[in-house]
């Protein structure tokens, strides 16, 4: 009987430990959700400029904190929220390289074939060996330079499969030097992208859709926007500081279908996106069933060559399967952040502590910043790190005065280029026309009032600004980036080509021959 009691009072004292272990927890995630809401709140209040934020923070296999703060849209006054769409950028790689581990494991496309086995069709201008696999693509290591193929697919949309499968045949270029050495970029997904819709005939966008976002469950998430649009989901306007005004404008670039890629090219919710933490910290499994087979997810976050891309706060110490894998501090970190014009995202977790934070921003010039303080805010807050909100609170200060300096040398950037006066010498008419480079595609100049519009693709479209040389004007066809384009004028007086980023777009006649010039515009990308 005894021995009864001492058992019933140990179970009931177990019980109530249990029931005190579960309020603490509780109580722990309530003050987290109260720090961090203030902290977020501080932070946007001192930073006006940025429009809206969404948070996802998850803790072991469970969100503990979702939350979207200010708009998605100043023009038309729609808030954020947690089912909102924000562009994730090169976040997407995560999700390639998962579709392709898939692949690998059914046989279809293999991680360490050679990238030609599945390339048929496709008739290299110059000899790409065998030793470039698809894993090679996939870890930034393949040697391969082509940068018509990444601007088409990341900017000017000019990227029908046809059209890529060319230039991707024409301007693919190899080092032996710099096979193997880590080099980060779009090009290697964008090759993976392409090569699977010529192997297999199916659409990377499609088999991300099938293969992961359906599994998840992840009801806000698409690579296209007019899929998007036909749902009547909200997008998170792209957002810019301007250097007229000092405000946040709509950035001049936008994303389409036609400039969504493999490398980059998901539109998705802070909700979904938790989903996403979830399983890749916890093996493939959400909710206690296991979506994806945990080996597979295990080899996405294996390093497969060394990375010297280090992000502060974070390092950067090796390169898996769509995965930069580095520290934060003494802790390990899996990330990978993403960026694009008027976007950023934060994204990464710590697989040790089963920690993980996303930060969706849709905005450029602070965003960075702003989005990898809430992110180890997030992290110093549940690791129990002293003095948090001194040092945040510092942090942020901080960055605030860097940030009012930026503005006003933005400004004074601005009255300076205010004051150039045109260089061009014929009537703005003599250089309107269209111009073509086979590898960048068909850039269009059109005389509108007193200046000249610079279109390329289907997706640039922006207003030219005096530059210092003669017969040049300035553009962002990236914004910010401020660019020269040079006009190349013939002893007749006819503007016979143009120049942009070293690359010659040769003037199209009526007459001309569209043969002749694809070949004069090839030999010049591989020279």
């Amino acid at each position: 009987m005894k021995k009864v009691f001492v058992l019933s009072l140990l179970a009931t004292l177990l019980s109530s430990s249990l029931v005190v272990a579960q309020q603490d927890s509780s109580l722990s995630t309530k003050a987290f959700e109260s720090s961090y809401d203030a902290y977020v709140r501080r932070t946007l209040e001192k930073i006006p400029d940025i429009p809206g934020v969404a948070i996802v923070v998850v803790k072991d296999d469970r969100p503990i904190f979702t939350r979207a703060y200010g708009m998605a849209d100043l023009e038309t006054g729609k808030k954020a929220d947690t089912d909102t769409l924000f562009y994730i950028a090169s976040l997407t790689k995560s999700f390639t390289a998962l579709t392709a581990s898939m692949l690998d494991r059914e046989g279809k496309i293999k991680l360490d074939a050679p990238m030609t086995m599945y390339a048929s069709g496709i008739s290299f201008k110059n000899q790409i060996p065998e030793k470039v696999t698809i894993r090679n693509l996939l870890t930034h290591t393949s040697g391969l330079r082509n940068n018509p193929l990444v601007f088409r697919m990341a900017y000017s949309g000019e990227s029908d499969p046809s059209d890529m499968r060319s230039v991707l045949a024409g301007a693919t270029t190899y080092s032996d030097e710099n096979y193997g050495k880590y080099a980060y970029d779009n090009l290697g997904y964008n090759i993976y992208g392409v090569l699977l819709q010529n192997h297999l005939k199916k659409t990377w966008q499609d088999e991300l859709a099938r293969r992961i976002f359906k599994p998840l469950g992840m009801k806000h998430t698409t690579t296209y926007t007019s899929h998007a649009a036909a749902k009547k989901w909200t997008i998170a306007t792209n957002y810019t500081l301007s250097t007229e005004t000092q405000t946040s404008v709509r950035s001049p670039l936008a994303k389409t279908d036609d400039n969504l890629q493999s490398a980059g090219g998901i539109f998705t919710s802070i909700s979904d996106i938790g989903k996403w933490l979830i399983v890749s910290m916890n093996d493939g499994k959400l909710n206690g069933r296991q979506i994806f087979p945990a080996e597979l997810i295990r080899a996405q976050h294996v390093g497969y060559t060394k990375s010297t891309r280090n992000e502060p706060p974070f390092t950067a110490e090796e390169y898996g399967l769509g995965w930069q894998i580095g520290k934060y501090g003494t802790e390990k970190v899996i990330f990978h952040h993403g960026g694009f014009a008027g976007y950023r995202s934060h994204f990464s977790f710590m697989p040790d502590r089963k920690i993980g934070v996303a930060v969706h921003v849709n905005e450029d010039v602070a965003a960075g910043r702003i989005a990898d303080m809430l992110g180890t805010y997030a992290y110093d807050l549940l690791l129990g790190k002293e003095n948090v909100d001194a040092i945040y609170a510092k942090q942020l200060d901080d960055f605030v005065a860097e940030y009012a300096t930026v503005k006003q040398r933005s400004a004074a950037s601005f009255a300076d280029r205010s004051k150039r006066m045109s260089q061009l010498t014929m009537p703005l008419a003599t250089y309107a026309g269209k111009y073509v480079n086979d590898g960048f595609g068909t850039m269009e100049i059109i005389e509108e009032g007193s200046n000249l519009i610079v279109k390329l693709g289907r997706n640039i479209r922006v207003r030219s600004t005096p530059f210092t040389e003669k017969d040049s004007i300035r553009v962002e066809l990236i914004p910010p980036q401020g660019e020269p384009i040079k006009f190349q004028i013939a002893a007749t007086g006819r503007v016979e080509a143009l120049t942009y980023r070293g690359q010659a777009f040769r003037r199209k006649w009526a007459f001309q021959s569209s043969a002749r010039v694809r070949q004069r515009t090839f030999d010049s990308l591989t020279r």
